[in-house]
């Protein structure tokens, strides 16, 4: 019997004589056998070390037994795992399910059973891994609709009340009230309306970020960033801000639409965010792993280190400054990153500032 698909075992038994015997079922089927490990503990640290494509475990073990070090095995690096036992009842394939384990075989196999126990682990791993996806996937898009309930009940809801209340209060008393009420009244409902504007473009962003097609292509992040500025211009002379640009950028690919989106955030937060006056640096640098890392350093009063993890979920208070608004912009960059095959970051202490990152898949020259 000959497996094609040298799928890499891990053996934990403390019986040297069954380990052996086991090894050589394995090898028969065409496995490769990666290393032997004589207790729960070792089976933990050997999975993690060497990632085995299954592993095969002892039940009855000192130290740690087969159930419990598949528990920690599922939780810590998880693997498909095939249980060992010279017995099964119907409690120990409970157990078995519940800590994660694949399949069950009892000793002592022979090398048809071990193949197909196999089989049966690792379609079930699979099985598992993508429901559990899915289930993560659909817990976030809970949260998201929860959250975008909650803004659109109170941060769309009360504006709206306000301009309502303005536009009725000029519409009843207008001839008893002076040029400058009036004016004060009229110029309340436009800028709340451009806040209402602002929010609902936000939110619509964030909504297309989950299925806009992304195109990759090398970036002109010098224009990219230029354009920025000039979309800005009016933050950074307002705050009196001084930029600090690097003289090259190092290549990277992207979507320039979405790249362009994701400055537009960082360097507005920086300026919105920053002591005043605002100094801010931007640069780039190819990374080892094939990415390249972009970033926004300003000279803020930095983010508490409990609030760092947070500032990427959708509807999170930035308040890093003191100001107030939410994190849509955040949340925003980290799917537009996300879906271009990089990651977000924030490097911040209290006092010192902060720097925000994002990453894209380097572009050859």
């Amino acid at each position: 019997m000959v497996n094609e698909r040298r799928i890499r075992a891990l053996i934990v038994e403390d019986d040297y004589l069954v380990s052996e015997m086991v090894r050589g079922l394995l090898e028969e089927c065409g496995y490769t056998v990666l290393g032997l490990a004589v207790n729960g503990s070792e089976a933990v640290e050997m999975t993690a070390t060497l990632k085995p494509d299954v592993v095969l475990m002892d039940i009855r073990m000192p130290d740690m037994d087969g159930i419990e070090a598949a528990r920690r095995i599922r939780q810590r690096c998880p693997t498909p795992v095939v249980i060992l036992s010279a017995y099964e009842t119907p409690e120990l394939l409970r157990e078995a399910s519940a800590a994660g384990v694949g399949a069950y075989l009892v000793k002592p196999p022979n090398a048809q059973a071990i193949d197909r126990a196999v089989t049966i682990a690792m379609a079930r791993f699979r099985d598992l891994q993508e429901l559990h996806a899915l289930n993560e996937d659909l817990r976030a898009r809970n949260e998201e609709l929860d959250a975008f309930a909650y803004i659109v009940a109170h941060d769309l809801q009360n504006p709206l009340s306000l301009v309502i209340g303005f536009a009725e209060a000029v519409r009843k008393y207008y001839q008893t009230m002076s040029v400058q009420e009036i004016e004060e009244c009229l110029r309340t409902i436009e800028q709340t309306g451009h806040k209402m504007s602002e929010t609902i473009d936000k939110l619509l962003l964030m909504a297309r970020a989950r299925t806009a097609d992304i195109e990759m292509k090398p970036l002109d992040m010098g224009k990219i960033v230029a354009g920025v500025q000039q979309r800005l211009a009016h933050l950074i002379e307002q705050h009196q801000a001084t930029l600090y640009l690097p003289k090259t950028w190092p290549a990277a690919l992207g979507q320039e639409l979405l790249v362009e989106e994701v400055w537009l955030n960082y360097l507005g937060n920086a300026l919105k965010y920053a002591n005043q006056p605002p100094n801010i640096a931007l640069g780039g640098e190819k990374q080892a792993d094939g990415q390249v890392c972009f970033w926004v350093r300003d000279n803020g009063p930095g983010i508490p280190p409990d609030r760092q993890e947070d500032l990427f979920k959708p509807f999170t208070r930035l308040g890093q400054g003191g100001g107030k608004g939410y994190g849509l912009g955040l949340a925003i960059v980290q799917r537009f990153v996300a879906r271009m095959g990089g990651r977000v970051s924030v490097e911040s202490e209290v006092g010192r500032g902060s720097t925000f990152k994002f990453t894209l898949p380097a572009a050859d020259r």
